[in-house]
């Protein structure tokens, strides 16, 4: 319940945005209520501002009541920052926008362009985003600049505080100043010339003090991103240069970063990495400080992997050498890279930098590669340390990060102390890793915060760790990952008091209210870094392992929808200790009554998490045993019964959809809209498909399943082609398996089909709902046929359907050669077909099952031999189409959110069909692009002839 405070600036917002981007339901909360760190809060507003007009209106309101803000892009923060116990403004997917400038040279960017994206437009122009922090696949420029975040490669020549170029900043009462343009910047001096004057203020008493103005240069002379950039009142003098920079690495405590201009990096045209195994951590720590001291220019990035950080890669999904299993205790790894404009400098390089290393006691001879796949691989690996090392920690324990730098050149010491002090406070198998060459090292461990015993060892290794980095060598209690709650009380330790008042006062000049993230940077608790830990109490094996990174969000279909991979994990794992407990039993009853349709019933389930997930976890699995877990016995008795009559109820599918065909006919596609709508609402327990445009008329008769040929392949046609038609506009109104016996007789291949399939599935559609037992059985009956048709897996089998072939991979007898259709074209068709290209511009889709099974080039490839131009959405627009077997028909909200950019993708641009390798997700994409959809073989058809 919200107090009357919160009510009143709820009701408000609402007014402002639209009602339904205001939240303030007990499962929204808690599901915004985690990010990355290990921290968790429960705001009281969750709001999602689509405009900087409405961040603008919504900050003058809050500034109004005095009620506290935080602002999120992607949550993958790691020090507390960008989470809430007050309102939370998340501005993540719907801020994109992107306009590159003076041939990539700069680029105006929203915040919330994720930081890869950048690079993905930068890249064929020969430029580069400078900062690359590890998260740069899921982490958002606004979030990127506001942590000062930097990474392997970047350091501190080219992070956000040097290529920062203007910025449009919401100040905390809703004023919006731009930086670039010179009538704001007056304006905004007319109106708060107490800003201005106090920026200077600060200015001037730091530059007239010459020890003040010698100890930031001597801080930022490495990474540190420990409190406010006071350095940018060194470096600058003008105020709103200060301000500018002043934004960069403030964490959302002094203003909200719109929009920002930012200065690229030019990308070299040559690289070469090489992952070098020491004997030693001093070793490696030596190696590194020679390279930097003698070698700098040829070494641009030298990530130290410690033995224990060796250990968590040798037992992940990626590729990794065989004897990582079987190394001494000390060895230590260092990923290299270098960069050149020519194969000679290249060469050149390697040279220098082997010849230091191999000075330095090398456990393995220096193997420096070219290959874009096996560097692709290793920075995979580098970019998944946090992850992987937080999967190895006992269950029910949290993954704490911690973030630091040492002068460089105390850095073999201060490691093997480092190394040391995780040892003394019986951290045994704590991993350090990170950017070396800069000094900088991320410490994981794992925490069990469950005892207060636990929680003063983990309060005196932080007070230790302060010490020996602050105090012993005077280094960075924060390199990158930003501030938070985290490092909050010991900020004053860091930079002493002189420094620290002036970081409060730079905080009240720019946010006097105080309303803006408070207790992030400026917090007077010294205890605030041990409270508000996140429970991560045992759910399932399935998601044990997560923690709660956020990689999988950008690959979910129900991101901002409903609930993304995170975040049913992270409210299962809330009602897991709530039940334990027995606290709030009011919120845990509205969580579980709300779980159902946020986290299962709009999950797709369609295994895209795993591929952003470091440790592979496919929360849609859980969901799946989720489904079944809750499953009443009808649903079970429903499961069986289908199952075992799935041959006739095939018959009536048709049948029914012939009378929806009559009905279709009489009253048009506005009135079978209409009447599923109504019935949708009288009987919502019903599983009543939304009617759409898209939806296929019925599916005509098996055509005689035979060919004769001079090689022999079996086609089994899908359980859906063999119940659905086509689309009434679609203009080619031949069923999928008409189309493809018409290529096998072109190609002269004898068709093998045995019986008519009818009664056979690959047992996809019980599977979705965690009825395992059934799909078992049709796979097993399917698995059988197809051994007999093929002469037990002697010839190759087409599936039409991905998600089919993806399931009887996976269920099905080993020996069967399953291929889709654009496996089966490119391998068995194409050169038996003159080709001739149609001169029309069409889409293609890759679904879900494509991407998972690493095919999406041969469906595109396929597409760009029959088409004159061919139109494959930017993966950041439309990725999952939402429709997840019959899912996306029962619950349109999840198809229609899933392609909400796809008529802009396609249509828009110019395309007048479309092709992919789904019946059900061909349904989706034609009602929402506004052109027809079919199988990628019905094009294939298309441009094809018998080849003479």
């Amino acid at each position: 319940m919200l107090t009357a405070n919160y009510s009143e600036v709820a009701n408000k917002l609402s007014q402002i945005l639209d009602a339904k981007r205001v939240h303030t339901d007990n499962l929204r909360r808690v599901a915004w209520g985690t990010d990355a760190s290990f921290y968790q809060k429960r705001p009281q507003i969750v709001v999602h501002p689509k405009t900087e007009a409405e961040v603008s209106a919504s900050l003058a309101e809050c500034h109004a009541n005095k009620t506290p803000v935080t602002f999120r892009a992607a949550g993958t923060a790691l020090c507390g920052q960008a989470i809430s116990d007050s309102i939370l403004m998340v501005a993540g997917g719907d801020w994109d926008q992107y306009e590159v400038m003076d041939g990539g040279e700069r680029i105006r960017l929203q915040a919330g362009v994720i930081g890869a994206k950048v690079n993905q437009v930068l890249n064929p122009l020969g430029w580069k985003f400078g900062p690359d922090p590890a998260t740069i696949a899921s982490a958002m420029v606004a979030g990127i600049v506001a942590n000062n975040a930097s990474g392997m490669n970047c350091g501190t020549h080219a992070n956000s505080y040097q290529l920062i170029d203007s910025a449009r900043i919401v100040m905390a009462d809703g004023f919006v100043l731009d930086t670039a343009s010179e009538a704001s910047r007056k304006e905004f001096s007319a109106k708060y010339p107490e800003v201005i004057k106090g920026i200077e203020a600060i200015r001037d008493e730091i530059m007239g003090d010459q020890e003040v103005v010698d100890r930031i240069k001597r801080k930022y002379s490495i990474k540190n991103v420990t409190g406010y950039g006071m350095n940018s009142f060194v470096d600058f003098s003008d105020p709103f240069d200060i301000i500018l920079h002043l934004m960069v690495g403030s964490e959302g405590t002094l203003g909200f970063l719109s929009e920002m201009t930012m200065k690229n990096v030019p990308k070299a045209t040559h690289s070469a990495s090489a992952m070098v195994y020491f004997d030693s951590l001093r070793g490696a720590c030596e190696a590194i400080v020679e390279l930097r001291k003698d070698a700098f220019d040829e070494t641009n990035a030298a990530e130290l992997l410690d033995n224990f950080a060796l250990k968590a890669v040798a037992a992940s999904k990626y590729q990794t050498p065989d004897f990582l299993n079987n190394i001494d205790k000390d060895v230590t790894a260092v990923l290299f890279e270098t960069f050149g404009m020519s194969q000679e400098e290249i060469d050149r390089n390697t040279a220098k930098m082997t010849a230091i290393m191999e000075k330095h006691g090398l456990y393995r001879p220096v193997e420096f590669t070219q290959d874009g796949s096996e560097i692709a691989n290793m920075w995979a690996i580098r970019k998944a340390v946090f992850p992987l090392a937080g999967s190895m920690r006992p269950a029910g324990t949290s993954c704490i990060i911690e973030d630091i730098a040492f002068p460089i050149e105390v850095l073999p010491q201060a490691t093997i102390d480092l190394q040391n002090l995780s040892f003394e406070h019986g951290y045994n198998d704590a991993v350090i890793y990170g950017h070396a060459l800069e000094g900088n090292y991320h410490v994981i461990f794992s925490q069990d915060f469950s005892t207060q015993a636990e929680v003063d060892r983990f309060d005196n290794f932080m007070a230790a760790v302060v010490e020996l980095v602050a105090t012993k060598y005077d280094g960075s209690l924060k390199a990158e990952h930003g501030t938070g709650f985290g490092m909050a009380a010991f900020v004053e330790k860091e930079w002493g008091t002189r420094i620290y008042d002036l970081m409060k006062r730079t905080k009240s000049v720019m946010d006097p209210a105080g309303i803006l993230n408070p207790g992030v940077i400026i917090n007077d608790d010294p205890h605030c870094h041990s409270k508000g830990f996140k429970p991560l109490p045992q759910v399932h094996d399935l998601i044990d392992k997560c923690i709660e990174c956020g990689f999988c969000e950008q690959h979910c279909v129900a991101h901002s929808l409903t609930l993304s991979p995170r975040q049913r994990t992270a409210v299962a794992r809330v009602m897991k200790t709530l039940e334990t407990t027995g606290r709030e039993p009011e919120v845990l009853a509205d969580l579980q009554a709300n779980y159902k349709y946020f986290a299962m019933d709009t999950c797709a389930a369609d295994g895209l998490c795993k591929l952003g997930c470091p440790m592979g976890i496919d929360t849609g699995k859980f969901i799946k045993v989720q489904r079944a877990k809750y499953a009443t016995g009808t649903d079970k008795k429903i499961a069986n019964f289908t199952a075992n009559q799935y041959d006739n109820l095939e018959g009536v599918a048709r049948f029914a959809l012939g009378a929806t065909d009559i009905a279709r006919a009489v009253i048009g596609e506005g009135g079978m809209s209409g009447i599923t709508k109504v019935a949708r609402k009288v009987l919502p327990s019903m599983p009543i498909p939304q009617w759409t445009s898209g939806m296929p008329k019925r599916g005509k008769a098996l055509p005689e399943m035979k060919t004769a040929g001079d090689i022999k392949a079996v086609y089994f046609p899908a359980c859906l082609n063999r119940m659905l038609g086509t689309a009434p506009n679609n203009p080619d109104q031949r069923s999928v398996p008409a189309t493809i016996k018409a290529l096998f007789e072109k190609c002269n291949i004898e068709m093998l089909c045995g019986e008519k399939p009818q009664g056979l599935c690959c047992g996809q559609s019980w599977e979705s709902y965690g009825h395992n037992e059934q799909a078992d059985r049709k796979s097993d009956e399917l698995s059988k046929w197809l051994l007999e048709v093929s002469n037990n897996g002697e010839h190759p089998i087409l599936v039409e359907t991905t998600a089919c072939l993806e399931r009887m991979r996976r269920a099905c007898d080993k020996r069967l050669n399953l291929l889709g259709p654009e496996e089966f074209a490119m391998q068995y068709m194409v050169d038996r077909l003159e080709i001739t290209k149609i001169e029309e511009k069409i889409a293609v889709h890759p679904t879900c099952t494509c991407r998972k099974m690493g095919i999406v080039d041969d469906l595109v490839g396929l597409a760009k031999l029959c088409a004159s131009e061919v139109v494959v959405p930017d993966r950041d627009k439309v990725g999952c189409c939402g429709m997840a077997g019959n899912r996306g028909m029962n619950f349109p909200e999840l198809n229609e959110h899933g392609l909400r950019n796809l008529k802009a993708e396609t249509k828009d641009k110019g395309c007048t069909s479309g092709y992919s390798v789904s019946a059900t997700c061909e349904i989706g994409l034609t009602t929402h692009s506004g052109i027809p959809y079919k199988n990628i073989l019905s094009l294939l058809d298309r441009a094809s002839q018998p080849k003479r």
